[in-house]
């Protein structure tokens, strides 16, 4: 087996749970819209603190046998469920809370979250690598996991003093609560979710190829050391952080629907470049290949929440949110890295990567271009709505 072969197998394993997240997304989505947003929030929360705090609890192997890698595989798709329903939620929450010239920085803080949990996860595993390799391989990687049990009572806690979004509230007593969102959503709004889907999948797929691919890519098969891959997805946490914001800043002055489409060009622009980087072998240039697409991810991530929520009716809005965002999701995070090592190994050679990146970029232009039109305050400037979108 080739070291690519290798790292394929592990990209599959980390793919599982994506497939199960558009299931979270219809499963909390029907909740989510006749139930109500706060209750899907607190159920997907425990949910995924149960099931990381069970990760670390995993007999080994020697223990007891297949059963341990089948019962990984089997919390790794409860997790998936809890994250399609955790996204769409965390994000109405905030944005369905505040009038329309704050809604994409509302937005934003439910995207700020994913580099901010990366830098975190990275940080404290580089502090356990510090322990010797016999400890670190029987406890010490269980630790970030049950850790997650401390934090499980906090969220709880948080989650359970938040007040309703006042529109799930407005469609409640207004009568007009969906009976099943799903069939509604794609019998009515299929064209808002492939804008959706179209929008973010750019961003996940450039995301997942250089934070995960590249990374594995360049130690495998470039022979840089390993050392380089943990600094890496500190540089590009810290970087998306940085330019969400810098994305929203720019949205108050030239709309979000811009800014979306710059960040997107950009990714296209970048894709072959960025692997031309990568590709010298040198660590310098390797995290600045990893700089630059994370720039251009950070702009139009943290824009994309609040347009995107907006394209879907109060009645349907959790479920086409957070269908649109991990369908995207399955292609950016679920398929690209196995494909990306999969084309790298049978034409041993990363321009078909690049290629498939830019494909997905150039998606996402035109998905952007679709996107509602609105003026920099923030109000809808288009009288044509994208299904009966923006209500």
């Amino acid at each position: 087996m080739t070291p690519l072969i290798g790292v394929m197998l592990a990209m599959v394993t980390y793919g599982v749970g994506f497939l199960a997240r558009p299931v979270g997304a219809v499963l909390f989505g029907h909740f989510g819209d006749r139930v109500g947003r706060k209750i899907a929030l607190i159920v997907t929360l425990l949910m995924m603190g149960l099931a990381t705090t069970a990760i670390g609890l995993i007999p080994s192997y020697a223990s007891i046998g297949v059963w341990a890698p089948l019962l990984l595989g089997f919390l790794r798709l409860v997790q998936g469920v809890a994250a399609g329903g955790e996204w769409g939620g965390a994000a109405l929450i905030g944005i369905e809370h505040v009038d329309a010239r704050r809604k994409t920085l509302f937005g934003s803080f439910a995207q700020v979250g994913s580099p901010l949990a990366l830098l975190l996860a990275t940080g404290v595993f580089l502090g356990l690598q510090q322990l010797p390799p016999e400890a670190f391989e029987t406890w010490g990687w269980r630790v970030p996991f049950l850790f997650s049990a401390v934090l499980l009572p906090v969220g709880f806690f948080i989650r359970r003093r938040i007040h309703e979004s006042p529109d799930f509230e407005a469609v409640s007593r207004d009568k007009q609560v969906s009976r099943v969102p799903v069939v509604e959503l794609l019998a009515k709004h299929w064209r808002a979710v492939l804008i959706g889907t179209g929008s973010f999948a750019g961003v996940f797929a450039t995301y997942y190829v250089f934070t995960s691919f590249v990374l594995a890519y360049a130690t495998s098969t470039l022979g840089l050391s390993a050392s380089v891959a943990l600094p890496g997805n500190l540089i590009a946490a810290a970087t998306e952080a940085v330019f969400i914001f810098i994305g929203v800043a720019a949205a108050v002055r030239y709309s979000a629907r811009k800014v979306a489409v710059v960040g997107a060009v950009g990714l296209v622009v970048w894709a072959f470049p960025g692997f031309m980087l990568v590709h010298t072998k040198e660590a310098g240039l390797l995290y600045l290949a990893i700089i630059v697409s994370m720039a251009f991810v950070g702009i139009t991530y943290g824009v994309l929440a609040a347009e995107v929520v907006q394209l879907f009716v109060a009645r349907v809005r959790y479920t086409g949110a957070s269908l649109s965002y991990h369908l995207a999701a399955v292609i950016g995070g679920g398929i690209m890295p196995s494909l990306s090592t999969w084309l790298a190994d049978k034409t041993s050679s990363v321009w078909p990567v690049a290629a498939a990146t830019a494909v997905i970029a150039v998606a996402m232009v035109l998905s952007c271009l679709l996107l509602p039109k609105q003026t920099p305050e923030g109000e809808s400037a288009e009288l044509v709505e994208v299904g009966e979108g923006r209500a």
